[in-house]
This record gives structure tokens, sequence and C-alpha cells, in this order.
């Protein structure tokens, strides 16, 4: 009888140590929540929006917002807004386009940028949006953070 007893609790032990153990191991980080953040310069507003797209992914949403009074044209390459992650190395590596910005305007001109998730913790998002005004080369930098748990 002692030996039965032995064995059913050594098989709950093994079990619930087993299970335990797996679920350390597949725990996949999330992100904790969405992030919003914005960053303004003269008459141009960057709109950043980063959300989970299920558990494995997160996206980057990125937007300009002109807030001038008069239509204006820009030049700019691709991406006109360039996210990295942990390290500030932005690269513009497309063509050349041009857009006529009216008042008040949104520009979307990149789809999202899908990621996989990151590890758990704090991480820094860096946000570089360049482009030609006509009158000066805008760089608009700034930073945020996400975390993942």
């Amino acid at each position: 009888m002692r030996k039965k007893v032995l064995i059913v609790t050594l098989v709950i032990i093994t079990i619930s140590i087993g299970v335990y153990l797996f679920s350390i191991f597949n725990h996949q980080p999330v992100l904790e929540k969405t992030v919003i953040f914005k960053e303004e310069y003269n008459d141009y507003i960057i709109h950043i929006r980063i959300e989970a797209v299920n558990k494995e992914q997160f996206q980057v949403l990125r937007s300009l917002e002109y807030i001038g009074q008069e239509k204006l044209s820009i030049k700019h390459r691709t991406p006109l807004t360039a996210i990295t992650m942990d390290k500030d190395n932005p690269v513009f590596t497309g063509s050349h386009r041009n857009r006529l910005l009216l008042p008040g305007y949104h520009y979307h001109p990149q789809d999202p940028l899908v990621y996989d998730n990151l590890t758990e913790g704090k991480h820094i998002i860096y946000v570089h949006t360049q482009f030609d005004d006509g009158e000066e080369i805008v760089n608009i930098k700034t930073k945020g953070e996400v975390y993942f748990e």
C-alpha cells in the first residue's frame, strides 16, 4: 500500500514539474499595451502607433500630418519614416517620391511594419522622418519605449 501511495505521489510530482517547465519554455512575450506617441516640428506632426497583431507579432503604423496653412509639395526617399529597434541606425534607400500636402492632411506612404515580438522587458523604438519641403531638408527624430511581458 505504501508503495502505491509513493508511486502515485511521484507521478503527480513529475507531471506537475513537466507542466511547469512546459509553460516556462513555451512562454511567448507579448506587447504589454498599445503605444501611441507623436513628435511635432514646425508645421508637421509625426504620428506613431505600435500595437499587437496577434500573439506572435506587433505592427508599427506611421503617418505625417501637415498642419500648415497653404499647399505644400514635399520630396522624400522611402521610407518616409524609418523605424529601428534598440539602435538608432535608419536607412533611406528608395527612390524619391513627390507628394502634395494640403492643410490638415495625413500622409500614410507606407504599409504597417510587422515585427515578431521582442524579448521580455523594455525596448526603445527609434523614429526618423526625412523629407525636403522645398526650403530645407527636414529631419524629425524621436524615440519611444515599448514593453513586452
